[in-house]
């Protein structure tokens, strides 16, 4: 524990003092590699990096794609300050992303983030968000607004994830195999092509993995296509589509330390007997229009469906069998006008999003991993509709950007199952989310920025569903969570050097939180935590050090605590909020040179409390990994191999920390050193 305490100190020091040189001592001399200017789409008006007034990461994943595993998002998502990511291999659970706090409550999946991918929704109208569909291999640029956004995308936006995916491969035809740790393959193949006026792009992939614990493997298939047309200079359309099928996906539970200090690798002995785990097939189609009507008026719209078919064990037997069928539509609009008079430059948007989601949910008895009685069935829906309009005034040095956003929800249940009454239900939850924000540009590499802005996140129907009274219908006693978000920056930025300094403060009402239950072991219900005040600072830096040679850096620091929150079990006010650490440090070198590419990354996440009371206390850990990859050509072939450690000095830590889990199950144990190699054919 010493040494951790004392490499954060020298991790944290050496951070600072670096960032003091680059700031004071800056040579734009260093070298021939620079960083390119970038405009930020997902504001929903086309903004400038440095003229935002929003805390943005950009990250370009294809400078870094062919050296790593890419098996889950987090190995390019952890570079982003404020974003913290649990549960990475447990693909039962999925990956869980949480953006200052928000979203950090999931059993399962991703709440409170807004996932875009492509320009269309890959979150569900009531919040829930799952990217098992999403293949890594076609993944180009992430934009990641961080802070509070229901202005620009309505209910839970804490925080929003722009994906981007590329057009077309750069080769006709590329193939690629990945051998690695616990028996780890992956098979990809890639076609497609580019003109004028098309571009289109086919991938195909598998993955299978039997996972570092037991009752932990992983299978999946997966096909992307995406295609685009230009029929004009002022008209565009984009088809996009993908099919996912995960025939298994593991669950190998929580264990209490105890069990840990025992076998960490070993599954929880309940989740063996009922055979725990997950297996899915979903389809999604989506496709976008862009038209410019005129010099001053632009036309943009999505639509898409989707649909997933679910099926889930749990380690129970009274409805511990859950079959979900969802049905999943959307279609948004919007058009932007554009006015100049005077050196004043004005942009505004009016736009709509609606959505509707059904899912029809079974649950059924648990009979040692088979199938029993039926116990649960219930069709529930969530339809919503916003409209919101955002202006961009630039003006001198000052950009100006006001949002307004109305959303209305309508959230129904009809009960199937009547043999034990009638429970059917529905509920209207409406918002209005305002945000206001502006930026004074310093010169034309730095400016500094403020803003306000507010969330609200509706309860997803799987936790409405999840009634702690044991009856069907919602649970009536949850309320949306409601955020206040106030942030104050500074960005700079040149051929270079890249620096982001925010200091946030942010109000909550009524956060959402998990708890288990004695009389309902190993089931996840939630309630209403009163109030939250998050506090925190977030600093992020690229610096191209020497020609060849980039180092990237992010430090957050996470003050949340609970200011109102009482049960019968206890007054948890000024306590932390559990699962997320107070400290968190990444850095890494990239070293390219010809064909050869180096990536070190490290990560230090400082320790955290497992639960509401604050009585268990999960230590801090450092974690590193070390990637190659050597391009080589020969005439028209093209080929690309890789190797890499995972967790190269043995780390011991967790993978996830399951909050205010009943029996302390809170621990789910991460993968020690580990290894993977590849290699990629393109002709």
């Amino acid at each position: 524990m010493d040494s951790i305490k004392a490499m954060q100190k020298l991790i944290i020091s050496l951070f600072l003092i670096f960032i003091n040189f680059i700031t004071f001592g800056q040579n734009d001399s260093l070298s021939n590699i620079t960083l390119e200017p970038v405009s930020i789409k997902t504001s929903r008006i086309e903004t400038k990096e440095l003229k935002l007034p929003k805390a943005v990461t950009v990250i370009d994943a294809a400078q870094t794609r062919s050296l790593r595993q890419n098996l889950s998002l987090q190995e390019y998502l952890q570079q982003v300050p404020g974003l913290y990511i649990t549960g990475a291999n447990n693909f039962s659970q999925d990956l869980r992303i949480s953006i200052r706090g928000f979203g950090a409550r999931a059993a399962f999946g991703i709440r409170g983030v807004k996932i875009i991918v492509d320009g269309i929704p890959e979150t569900t109208p009531d919040g829930q968000g799952q990217i098992d569909n999403l293949n890594l291999e076609v993944v180009e640029q992430i934009e990641v607004l961080r802070g509070p956004a229901s202005s620009l995308y309505g209910n839970a936006s804490g925080g929003t994830i722009n994906i981007n995916t590329i057009d077309s491969p750069k080769k006709p035809l590329s193939l690629s195999s990945t051998l690695g740790s616990y028996g780890f393959q992956k098979h990809s193949i890639s076609s497609g092509f580019k003109n004028d006026n098309n571009s289109f792009i086919v991938n195909g992939n598998y993955i299978k993995t039997n996972g570092y614990r037991i009752q932990s493997g992983f299978e999946n298939y997966n096909v992307n296509t995406k295609y685009k047309h230009r029929f004009s200079k002022k008209t565009k359309i984009s088809l996009q589509a993908n099919y996912t099928y995960n025939p298994l996906a593991e669950d190998a539970g929580g264990l209490t330390l105890e069990e840990i200090n025992e076998d960490r690798e070993q599954a929880r002995d309940r989740n063996i007997t009922f055979k725990t785990g997950e297996n899915l097939k979903q389809f999604k189609i989506g496709t976008s229009f862009d038209y410019k009507i005129s010099e001053v008026l632009d036309f943009s719209t999505y639509a898409f469906y989707a649909n997933r078919d679910f099926g889930n064990k749990l380690p129970f037997e009274s409805g511990g069998i859950v079959a979900l069928n969802r049905n999943y539509f959307g279609n948004g609009a919007n058009i932007t006008m554009e006015n100049n008079f005077n050196k004043i430059e004005n942009k505004l948007q009016f736009g709509y999003d609606l959505a509707a989601q059904y899912e029809q949910r079974k649950r059924f008895d648990n009979l040692i991993g088979e199938q029993g009685e039926l116990v649960f069935d219930q069709l529930e829906s969530f339809s919503s509709f916003g409209i919101y309009a955002i202006d961009n005034l630039e003006f001198g040095d000052f950009l100006i950007q006001t949002g307004i956003r109305f959303d209305t929800n309508v959230l129904k249940a009809e009960d199937d199952f009547l043999s034990d009454g009638d429970d059917s239900d529905k509920i209207v939850l409406n918002a209005f989310s305002p945000s206001f924000g502006a930026t004074y540009s310093i010169n034309k590499i730095s400016a500094i920025f403020s803003n306000f802005s507010t969330s609200f996140e509706t309860p997803a129907l799987s936790e409405l569903s999840s009634n702690p009274n044991g009856n069907g219908g919602f649970n009536e006693n949850l309320d949306a969570q409601k955020a206040f978000n106030i942030d104050l920056g500074y960005r700079y930025k040149n051929d270079a050097t890249f620096v982001e300094a925010v200091a946030f403060y942010i109000e909550t009402e009524d956060d959402l939180v998990p708890f288990e239950l004695a009389d309902f072991p190993d089931r996840t219900f939630y309630r209403n935590a009163g109030s939250t005040l998050r506090k925190g600072f977030e600093l992020s830096l690229t610096q191209i050090l020497v020609e060849n040679l980039q180092f990237r850096g992010a430090y957050t620091l996470s003050d949340f605590t609970y200011t109102n929150y009482r049960l019968p079990s206890g007054n948890f006010e000024g306590n932390e909020l559990p699962g997320l650490p107070k400290h968190k440090v990444y850095s890494s070198l990239l070293f390219t040179h010809k064909g050869l590419k180096i990536l070190a990354e490290g990560n230090y996440v400082s320790s955290l409390f497992a639960d509401d009371a604050n009585e268990t206390e999960v230590p801090s850990y450092i974690v590193a990994n070390l990637n190659f990859g050597y391009k080589l050509k020969f005439s028209k072939l093209e080929t690309e191999l890789s190797f890499g450690i995972n967790n190269l000095f043995n780390t011991y830590y967790f993978d996830n920390i399951r909050s205010n889990a009943f029996g302390k199950r809170y621990y789910e144990p991460a993968a020690t050193r580990n290894y993977f190699g590849g290699i990629k054919v393109s002709i």
